[in-house]
């Protein structure tokens, strides 16, 4: 959802997992001796406990659906009850619908103290807001508004977005965490349910573990957003369906499916409302509908958080965007574009349930105990052009393999040893650099315009040599005074050759990458 929807709004649903047919036979004690009897009780016992399914409609404006795993039927219902009064009870606090909820309350009053609940949301809004350079902004609400009043008849002029624009200065909110008090703006108006949706679900979520405590595992969905925990149906992790993002149909059959496992998972984009006619999502740069996103969408370690994301990505640049998800830990986002162009992070590809048939499993495992092929090398050829600028600094260059799950494997280069700067390549940095001991052993000196090459052996970071299989290779590239580039290569390594190309950027040329056998 975006901060740009001014409550809970209907969202597509992702998938919806099919209901748990169970069918128990009779057992006659005519027919059966008393051990087979307890047996087959027993293991009866065991399928009525394993999993419960529930749906509630007019939940937030949409639907609510939960999975409850591991315990009996009135145990289950015990879980949904403390979802369902969770989720009212912060409905009174967050819903910018309702004339009687302490958000508008908030909005109309401009200053109050506040329950901890609200000032935890609006916190967190204004984190985000920093975090991603204004590109979510929940302070839209009086444009939001604006947009609503015109009924998409003519576009809100221009004039009018750029006044209240205008006063949304950064001080425009001021926050006393002590005082636990809000002031805000006259122009500010909050609308933060792209955070409060996944913030109320991450909050059901645990009320049920409260409420239940021998749950033992647990799905909560309210319209399409996801947050699972604990056991799922099936041993292997929670299946979670992503449509295509151009098919606007709730039962068309997902075009992936993710293998979750603590995870949560959120979704924005023109596919689920209209504001006036146009896409929900407002630009908070310019107060105008977005258009060039069809569909974002995260996978996190929270509800809350995947859910502000996904609404940022919407607002971002896709290579702007993936650099902020490549920067975290534990998210990963998939981006797809009005023009039918899709981005994806780096582990992206990690989430997705392969096909269940026996040849795809045999291939998995061929895969994995494959060894690397012998004389085969990995070599990327890569160019620093000459740039006519004043202040030319040499770039920052961080050149890295992971496997698919993000987890290193070798660090080529790091070009740029300055400890101011180091950090500059946030996406290597954060993920990575900063918990090396060694890094005087790995960085070195930047390098001037010129071609460069690199080659992997398939050796980890100790020497030893890897498996074949699926890697990424990562290029991340900055420059004082200059710009910052990210951009990744998938390599499947087998005994086979390949050869990729990723395009210029500002601060590096193409880059080249040859899979081939070396004499």
């Amino acid at each position: 959802m975006s901060a740009a929807v001014r409550n809970f709004y209907p969202i597509r649903k992702a998938f919806r997992l099919s209901p748990l047919v169970m069918a128990l036979a009779l057992i006659s004690p005519f027919h059966a001796n008393a051990a087979e009897q307890s047996e087959k009780i027993e293991q009866s016992e065991q399928i009525a406990t394993q999993t419960h399914r529930f749906h509630r409609d007019h939940i937030l404006g949409t639907s609510l659906d939960v999975v409850v795993q591991g315990a009996s039927k009135q145990e289950a219902k015990r879980a949904v009850d403390a979802i369902e009064k969770e989720i009212s009870q912060l409905d009174q606090v967050l819903s910018t619908w309702r004339d009687d909820s302490e958000i508008t309350a908030l909005n109309n009053n401009k200053q109050a103290n506040v329950s901890a609940e609200l000032f935890e949301v609006i916190a967190a809004c204004e984190t985000w807001r920093d975090k991603t350079c204004g590109a979510f902004d929940a302070r839209l609400g009086q444009l939001i508004t604006l947009w609503e009043q015109s009924q998409g008849v003519v576009k809100l002029d221009e004039a009018t977005r750029t006044q209240v624009l205008n006063q949304l200065q950064a001080d425009s909110v001021k926050l006393d965490a002590e005082q636990r008090s809000i002031a805000i703006d006259s122009a500010v108006k909050f609308a933060p349910d792209a955070y409060a949706k996944g913030y109320i679900i991450d909050r059901a979520l645990v009320a049920a573990r409260q409420a239940v405590p021998s749950i033992e595992g647990l799905l909560v969905d309210i319209g399409g957003d996801i947050r699972v925990w604990g056991n799922a149906p099936q041993k292997e992790g929670w299946k979670i369906g992503v449509q295509d993002a151009f098919v606007h149909n709730d039962n068309s059959a997902p075009q992936q499916v993710l293998n979750l496992n603590d995870q949560a998972i959120a979704f924005s984009g023109q596919g689920y409302r209209t504001l006036a006619g146009q896409s929900h999502l407002l630009d908070p740069k310019t107060g105008m509908p977005l258009q060039q996103v069809e569909q974002c969408v995260v996978v996190g370690t929270c509800a809350a958080d995947a859910d502000a994301l996904a609404t940022a990505l919407a607002a971002m640049t896709p290579s702007e965007g993936l650099a902020l998800i490549e920067a975290l830990i534990g998210y990963e986002a998939k981006v797809t574009l009005i023009d039918g162009q899709v981005h994806q992070s780096s582990g992206w590809n990690s989430l997705i349930q392969m096909p269940q048939n026996a040849e795809m499993h045999t291939v998995a495992a061929s895969q994995s105990s494959a060894k690397w092929p012998a004389s085969y090398q990995a070599v990327i050829d890569l160019t620093i052009p000459k740039m006519n600028v004043e202040k030319y600094r040499a770039p920052y260059v961080s050149v890295w393999v992971t496997d698919a799950n993000k987890q290193i494997v070798r660090t080529l280069a790091v070009w740029g040893k300055d400890e101011k700067w180091i950090n500059s390549n946030y996406v290597w940095w954060r993920r990575y650099g900063r918990q090396m001991p060694n890094l005087d052993a790995v960085a070195k000196p930047s390098r001037q315009p010129g071609q460069y090459k690199l080659a992997w052996d398939g050796k980890d970071e100790t020497g030893k040599a890897v498996a074949a299989g699926k890697y990424l290779i990562h290029i991340e590239t900055s420059r004082e005074h200059g710009e910052h580039s990210y951009q990744t290569f998938d390599l499947d390594v087998k005994a086979k050759g390949s050869n990729q190309t990723l395009p210029a950027q500002k601060e590096i040329g193409a880059v080249k990458l040859n899979f081939q056998k070396v004499n």
